[in-house]
């Protein structure tokens, strides 16, 4: 939570608390105590809201998906070609295919 933001709901706070009774001393004595009750709820009702805001959890971070940098894949020039096979003796037995790459 930032500084600022912390002094705001520290004042607030402070404010939701000394309301009701800088309220309640400015009336005249009386047997009806339904004023004091009412700014008392309001204080208190006040008071709940500041704090579940100041409670909220921080949102999770931004996550930014990139996307994978293009890979061509380039094959080798390779191709099939008969080769011949030599028997122990060193002369030629045949042939056989064989893969050739460049």
């Amino acid at each position: 939570m930032s500084r600022v933001l912390a002094r705001f709901v520290g004042a607030l706070a402070a404010l939701s608390v000394s309301a009701p009774l800088v309220a309640g001393s400015a009336t005249q004595a009386s047997a009806d105590a339904g004023s004091a009750v009412a700014a008392g709820l309001f204080g208190g009702a006040l008071g709940v809201m500041v704090g579940a805001a100041a409670a909220r959890p921080v949102p999770p971070p931004v996550v930014v998906y990139e996307r994978p940098a293009r890979v061509e894949y380039v094959e080798p020039a390779c191709h099939m070609e008969r080769r011949p096979v030599f028997d122990e003796a060193g002369y030629p037995a045949g042939s056989r295919r064989v893969r050739v790459c460049d």
